[in-house]
This record gives structure tokens, C-alpha cells and sequence, in this order.
């Protein structure tokens, strides 16, 4: 009886551990559908990073919280879907609801710690813009030629 108590334990405990989910935000959903993106202006939107259509942070935006891989395919969980799941402008003005890929012009950084990086490739690859934390930046390039945003440090 007593070789058993250890067996159960151990079997529950890794059933346990391996049983646990794992904390991991789905940034793809957040991107996509949290009011912070399109709901929220750029002054009171939780989001820090704003990308706008045209030059001097005119036209359609929208405020994004993580970093996107690819502009034209930002996945709502991740996995291989059917189709593609572009990130798109909001907010109104000219540029609403076009595709941010390959579309912007200027960008607006609120964070107060990470540069916001906008790249020329999709898979942060390629020329890129840097924005300051707390700064606004036209792009010059990745104007009209941006496909993917990461936060950085130096």
C-alpha cells in the first residue's frame, strides 16, 4: 500500500502540471478586436503604438497594442486559418477601413520606454522607421511600404 500513495501522487501532480493552461496573451485577437483598437481615440486608448494613413498623423488610424508580424495577416489565434486576417484602419477620414500594409504614412508613440519600430518586411525585417518613446514621426522608409511593427529597445 505504501509503493502506491507515491504513484498516485506523483500521476496526479503531473497530471496536474501538464493539465495547467498556460498565461499567454492572444495579441492577434487584441489587435483585432479590443475596443482599445478602433473604439478608443489615440489620447485614450490603453494602446501605445498609432499608425495613421496620411502624413502628419491625418486620415484613419489605429492604435495597436503588441507587435504585428505581418500587417496583411494578423492572425486571431494564431493558428493557420482559412483567408487572411488583414489589420485594417479605423477612426474615419480618408484611408477607413483600408488595409494597413503598405498604407501608412505617419506614426504616434505613446510609450514611455520601447521604441516603436514599423519595418519595411513582414517578420520585423528589413528598413525601419524608429520612433522615440513619446514622440510622433512621419515616416520616411516605410512610407506607403510598411509591413510589420515590433517594440524594441536599444
Amino acid at each position: 500500500m505504501r509503493k502506491k500513495i507515491p504513484f498516485i501522487a506523483t500521476a496526479v501532480l503531473a497530471l496536474g502540471v501538464a493539465g495547467a493552461p498556460q498565461a499567454q496573451a492572444n495579441t492577434g485577437f487584441e489587435n483585432q478586436m479590443s475596443p482599445e483598437a478602433c473604439q478608443k481615440s489615440q489620447a485614450t486608448s490603453q494602446f501605445k503604438y498609432a499608425i495613421y494613413y496620411n502624413s502628419n498623423y491625418g486620415g484613419a488610424y489605429r492604435n495597436v497594442g503588441y507587435s504585428v508580424w505581418d500587417f496583411a495577416d494578423e492572425r486571431i489565434g494564431g493558428a493557420p486559418q482559412g483567408g487572411t486576417q488583414p489589420l485594417k484602419f479605423c477612426h474615419g477620414g480618408n484611408g477607413n477601413l483600408q488595409g494597413i500594409k503598405n498604407n501608412a504614412a505617419s506614426v504616434k508613440n505613446k510609450h514611455t520606454t520601447y521604441y516603436a519600430v514599423t519595418y519595411f518586411n513582414s517578420g520585423y525585417k528589413g528598413s525601419a522607421d524608429w520612433s522615440s518613446p513619446r514622440s510622433q514621426t512621419n515616416l520616411s522608409v516605410t512610407k506607403n511600404e510598411n509591413a510589420s511593427f515590433a517594440w524594441q529597445t536599444l
